[in-house]
């Protein structure tokens, strides 16, 4: 399909005038672009400048520099502007390039975290070592260091991360749900599905929510843990239940079980749905 060709500008109008000015000066931005086109009598601010050039695939300075230097133009680049040229180019590579080890540097550290979710998995906290996670990785034991402090840095960067996934399916699970017993079965269907479906960092997470660690490693996890169980905590202060319910043993109880649904789940059987459905409708709401 062909395209139509560009319309260009009227002469005279303000977007003739900015690029006839990202022509002559290209080096300048647009709030230096704007006032010197004000003071020509052109009414225009910074982001409509800049709206025109990005129409005109002009918005950075480099783009500008690179059309007024382009094989075939009458104009050339003054020396000034050569040389902002050049170092536009340098800065674009060093950009790139830095955003390539960042982009290798957040894929090796999810690598690092899953294999750490595994060990933990796998093993428990304490019989898992920082060697035996780098070799599940592929990678060497003090590059480790790079990206954690220590084993508990780990530990909680992996509890931080199955945190921030319960807490999207939590979301997920609540979208449209408005009875309080259907949100509370909503919730913990979504619950037990990661703790029986979910990949090891969500496996490690939810089913460390009744363990003691060390003080400092026990007071950062309880602060990522307040935030999922206070979740819990308003879905149940919100089911209409007789005053004498205690629903702080209520709340823990329906997270013993489900957390320790890892233990006796059975695929094949039941699926959380079906099992959140039977403890929230069979036998708290009755």
């Amino acid at each position: 399909m062909a395209t139509s060709p560009r319309r260009r500008p009227a002469p005279g109008s303000a977007e003739a005038a900015v690029l006839a000015l990202a022509r002559t000066r290209p080096e300048i931005g647009q709030f230096r672009a704007a006032a010197a086109l004000r003071e020509h009598g052109v009414a225009i601010s910074p982001s409509g400048v800049r709206a025109i050039w990005k129409r005109h695939g002009l918005s950075t300075t480099l783009e500008r520099l690179s059309a007024r230097g382009a094989p075939g133009r009458a104009a050339a680049l003054s020396d000034a502007q050569r040389r902002r040229l050049d170092r536009a180019r340098v800065s674009r590579r060093l950009r790139a390039t830095l955003q390539g080890a960042e982009d290798r540097g957040a894929w090796r550290r999810e690598q690092v975290l899953a294999a750490a979710a595994r060990e933990f998995s796998a093993k428990g906290y304490e019989a898992s070592s920082l060697r035996d996670i780098a070799a599940a990785a592929g990678v060497l034991a003090g590059s480790l260091y790079y990206h954690f402090k220590s084993k508990d840095d780990l530990f909680a960067t992996v509890h931080e991360e199955g945190f921030t996934q319960l807490h999207a399916a939590l979301d997920a699970s609540l979208t449209g749900a408005t009875d309080p017993w259907a949100k509370l079965e909503a919730a913990c269907a979504a619950h037990l599905d990661q703790v029986v479906n979910g990949n090891d960092i969500a496996v490690v997470t939810a089913g460390s929510l009744f363990r003691t660690m060390r003080p400092a490693l026990q007071r950062r996890l309880n602060r990522q843990r307040d935030a999922y169980e206070q979740r819990f905590r308003d879905l149940i202060d919100a089911l209409p239940l007789p005053r004498k319910v205690d629903r702080t043993m209520l709340r823990l109880l329906l997270l013993g079980g489900l957390n320790w649904a890892r233990l006796w789940y059975r695929p094949g059987k039941s699926p959380p749905p079906v099992i959140a459905r039977r403890w929230v409708r069979d036998i708290l709401a009755r």
